[in-house]
């Protein structure tokens, strides 16, 4: 059981914010599948002062949802708290590890952690600003010369900070590479607060060994998410249980359409070209997904995209026996006019 101020979380299951994916329908998706608090993507400071609630969208029931916001000035991410907040935020989450150029490039994200001082005073002032619980993600730090995940975390304690989340890998990883689990659990011994993990979990089994190799926390799922809302189901998690077998054809399909009716409810005309990605993402792996993906950005309304995608999981369930007569069929499939790409 993890506590974050008066939330409580018996299996603390996170959604990471990611940017350009995390909206309010993938939020939706993610929490009917077992995700105990999820994050809305990025949000800018500056822009949340400027354009006040346009500029953030909390669904009516959401909860509980942590606003993560992103700047380098300490009075203007302690306003753009106080706004996430009353705008019904239940957690405000202050990034200090994207290593995105257009991020760090102002001071902002990742480039944070190279001025522990000036984290000190950001996170002092946020703290002050609001009631909620404040927690901060960060990074392994800049590069594998500059390692200061500790001393960060400690000074976030000292703030007052509910929580950290760490993903570690440094700025210049990127997202390469693999996640440093072994620095997640040193976190974990510096502070008293909640230390939770992200990186490298793809299946629930790997949440689970993730929490019984470094004793954090929580653990928070980022890309192993995309196209996989089941790795939130819980019940894998057991100790001696197999893993959960992958969804069916069937199964994906089913959630696809799901999805799709709450994105567009969300974007309204937008919603072809928003849910293209998770299209890709859904049938990622599937026999035939290569030359399906390689059509998608040609389909620009909903009947096209429902009719490529049905004809595609009617030839996904045929199980066409060897990958040279698959790609004569779907050719075939092709040229009879019918959508599967």
């Amino acid at each position: 059981m993890m506590r974050l101020g008066k939330l409580q979380f018996d299996r603390p299951v996170f959604l990471a914010p990611l940017s350009g994916i995390t909206d309010y329908p993938f939020r939706q998706i993610v929490r009917e599948h077992g995700c105990s608090l999820t994050f809305t993507e990025m949000v800018s400071a500056d822009g949340l002062l400027r354009k006040g609630k346009s500029f953030l969208r909390i669904g009516e029931g959401e909860h509980p949802v942590s606003v993560q916001l992103f700047g380098a000035n300490p009075e203007i991410l302690a306003e753009a708290a106080r706004i996430a907040e009353s705008m019904g935020a239940d957690v405000i989450d202050i990034n200090m590890g994207c290593p995105a150029k257009q991020i760090v490039g102002p001071g902002a994200g990742a480039d944070l952690m190279r001025s522990p001082e000036r984290v000190k005073e950001i996170l002092a002032k946020v703290k002050r600003a609001v009631q909620t619980p404040l927690t901060v993600k960060i990074r392994s730090g800049w590069d594998q010369e500059h390692i200061n995940a500790v001393e960060i975390s400690q000074i976030s304690e000292d703030c007052g900070v509910d929580a950290i989340s760490i993903h570690p890998r440094t700025k210049v990883q990127g997202y390469g590479g693999r996640a440093d689990w072994g620095l997640i659990g040193r976190v974990k011994k510096a502070v008293r607060i909640p230390v939770i993990g992200n990186g490298d979990i793809t299946t629930p089994s790997l949440a689970r060994k993730m929490l019984e190799e470094t004793g954090c926390d929580g653990v928070m799922i980022g890309r192993g998410a995309l196209g996989n809302p089941w790795i939130f189901d819980l019940s894998g998690w057991g100790h001696g249980q197999a893993e959960p077998a992958p969804p069916s054809p069937e199964a994906r399909q089913a959630i696809l359409r799901h999805h799709f009716t709450l994105v567009q409810a969300y974007y309204g005309e937008r919603a072809v070209r928003k849910f293209q990605k998770h299209v890709y993402w859904y049938t990622k792996g599937l026999r035939g997904c290569a030359t399906f993906h390689s059509r998608l950005s040609g389909l620009k309304d909903e009947n096209e995209l429902f009719k490529a995608i049905d004809s595609y999981f009617d030839f996904v369930e045929r199980r066409t026996p060897c990958q040279s007569s698959m790609s004569m069929e779907i050719r075939s499939v092709i040229g009879r006019g019918e959508k599967v790409l």
